[in-house]
Parts: structure tokens; C-alpha cells; sequence
């Protein structure tokens, strides 16, 4: 029987995961220009102090702190705008980079930019020339925190890279680095290449962990023929920090997407709850180790719980299959009589 608590309705959840994202982008920054040269400065008093300059084709961004977000209809903001710039280079002190903030450059051939640099949304880089180049130099990869969900700055690549999949081209620093990112890419990234193709150097803080499972169905189906798919993949701000509300002193794994489809139609919801059988990486099983899933769905985020007794296997029930949802975990602690 299935077990949940959905604790949040679609209009709190909207509201909980869209306000700061809106409030960020409603303020559109302005740069202030630099007294006869070509170049620009922004700070928004709290650590960031940017400097943007523009030298024959190419657009340097220096300083420390994040380059803010913009809405669409004020993208006139950002000075680079209406400049025919072939070539962005973003120096190591960046620390992110905002929605909007180098979308709809329509020349640009070539960006340089530091893999421990967050990309806040795909819509960063939007637009560009088809083929333009990503060199994302370095390894070594940068975590924050969204609520209590770790987050790191190669997972936000990697959702920009599967984004603009077969459009733009890609390097990293080797090939863990690619390794890494093809580990969570579905389907996989193609036009990547390493830049040191026979450096063996690895991040020991970010090693690659096997989060690959298989789904099941095990109650009887509505049709005869259905597919189940399931895929570990790195998740966007907005996801963690759903997730993040309810995870409370449970430990994250990974977040996995989801779907069910038949031969007549993909089944984002079923006429009535069906059962399902998904297995537990190996990597992070152990005896009595209790795992359950938070799933989002349109309206509530609910916490599916096990309902078997194996340590290999986690058996949950739902009316709503295809979505995103999060492995998590806690550990009891059995004490032993004295």
C-alpha cells in the first residue's frame, strides 16, 4: 500500500521556488560605463565587482561575484548587447553566471570559461552561433548548497551541455572530466573533446559513482505493452530546492527522471495507482539502511516510502509515474543490550 505525505499545494510551490528567481531578474542591473574606454563595471554591494571590457572582437569579464540575470524584454541592459563580439572570455573570479546575461549573441564563435563557474540556466548562452566553442578549463569542480541539497558547478554545465546538445561544441579539461559529465548526460553529449587527452589527473572530492538503476512494473497493467525508463540526472536549482523542504535529516543520493510509456500513450498519470520495483545503486546499499523517494509532481511533493524489506530494492506506489523524483536515505542505529 502506498505510503506518502504530500506537503505542499502548486500554488505555495510556485510561489516557494519562483520568487527569488523573479526578484533577481526583475532588478535589471545596470553596468556602469568607464570614462573613455570601452569597458564597464558592476557591483551589487555584496562581493560582486565585475569589470567588462570589450578589446577588437572579444568581451573579457574580470572581477569577483556573479554576472546577473535579465529578463527578455530588458536584455538592453547588458552593454555587450548590440557589440559583435566573436570571442568571451570569463575569468576564474566569476563565480556564476545569470539567466539571459550572454544570450542572442548572434557572432559569437568562442567562450572561455572556468568549470567551477556556476551556470544558473541554460538561457545563459541561448542563442549563439551554431557550433560555437565551450572551452571549460580547470577541474576543479565548486559545491554550494540549494537549501540542504549539495549542488556543484559541473552539474549545471552538464544541464547547459545536454541543453544545446549537437549545437554547440565542447571541451574539458580531460577525460574524467568528460567522463563525469557523460555519467549523468542522457542521451549523451556528443562534440566534446578533452583539452589534455592523456592527463590521468582526477578530482578524489568528485569521484565517478554509479547511480544507474532499473524500474519494474509489478502490479497488473493497463495495457500489455509498457516501458519503463529511469536515468540518473543531475537536477536545476528549482528541483533541489523542492526537494530540500521535505528531505529534512535524510541523506540526498542522486535525483532520477522518470517516465512510463505504452504502445498508445506516455502515462504521466495512471487511472489508478500502480507498484513498482526500482533497484538500489550498489554503491550506496547496506543492511537496514532505509531509503525513500521524494517526487514531484504538479500540485505537491510527496515521500514515496519503501515497501519492501530488501536492502537491494525499493517497492513504491503512484498514480503520477513520470516525473522527477530523489533518492534518499536515513540509517538506524541498532543498539545492541548490554
Amino acid at each position: 500500500m502506498k505510503k506518502f505525505i504530500s506537503v505542499l499545494t502548486m500554488c505555495a510551490l510556485v510561489l516557494s521556488l519562483m520568487m527569488p528567481m523573479q526578484a533577481k531578474a526583475a532588478d535589471n542591473p545596470r553596468w556602469e560605463k568607464e570614462p573613455d574606454r570601452e569597458g564597464w563595471t558592476y557591483t551589487d554591494g555584496q562581493g560582486t565587482n565585475l569589470l567588462a571590457r570589450i578589446e577588437d572582437d572579444t568581451l573579457y569579464i574580470r572581477g569577483t561575484g556573479a554576472v546577473p540575470s535579465y529578463d527578455k524584454d530588458c536584455l538592453g541592459n547588458r552593454p555587450w548587447h548590440d557589440k559583435a563580439v566573436r570571442r568571451l572570455i570569463i575569468e576564474k573570479g566569476v563565480t556564476s553566471i545569470g539567466a539571459e546575461a550572454f544570450s542572442n549573441l548572434r557572432e559569437l564563435r568562442y567562450v572561455s570559461m572556468y568549470v567551477g563557474t556556476f551556470i544558473e540556466s541554460p538561457t545563459a548562452f541561448g542563442n549563439e552561433a551554431g557550433g560555437c566553442l565551450f572551452d571549460f578549463f580547470g577541474t576543479d569542480i565548486v559545491s554550494r548548497d540549494v537549501g540542504n541539497v549539495p549542488y556543484n558547478s559541473l552539474d549545471s554545465i552538464t544541464a547547459f551541455m545536454q541543453r544545446f546538445n549537437g549545437y554547440y561544441n565542447f571541451t574539458l579539461a580531460n577525460y574524467y572530466m568528460i567522463k563525469r559529465v557523460q555519467n549523468m548526460a542522457w542521451p549523451e553529449i556528443v562534440n566534446v573533446s578533452p583539452q589534455d587527452a592523456l592527463s590521468t589527473y582526477t578530482n578524489l572530492k568528485y569521484p565517478i559513482v554509479d547511480y544507474s538503476s532499473s524500474l519494474e512494473i509489478i502490479s497488473q497493467k493497463p495495457e500489455e505493452k509498457m516501458y519503463t525508463y529511469i536515468k540518473s540526472k543531475p537536477q536545476g536549482p528549482a528541483a533541489l530546492e523542492a526537494f530540500s523542504l521535505v528531505l529534512g535529516d535524510a541523506t540526498y543520493v542522486t535525483a532520477y527522471n522518470m517516465a512510463i510509456t505504452g504502445e498508445s500513450s506516455d502515462y504521466s498519470r495512471t487511472d489508478v495507482p500502480l507498484t513498482y520495483v526500482m533497484t538500489i545503486p550498489p554503491a550506496v546499499r547496506y543492511p537496514g539502511r532505509q531509503f525513500s523517494l521524494i517526487q514531484i509532481q504538479p500540485g505537491a511533493i510527496n515521500i514515496l516510502t519503501d515497501e519492501d524489506m530488501s536492502d537491494a530494492t525499493l517497492t513504491f506506489t503512484t498514480d503520477f509515474p513520470s516525473t522527477v523524483y530523489a533518492l534518499v536515505y536515513r540509517d538506524t542505529i541498532n543498539y545492541l543490550p548490554y
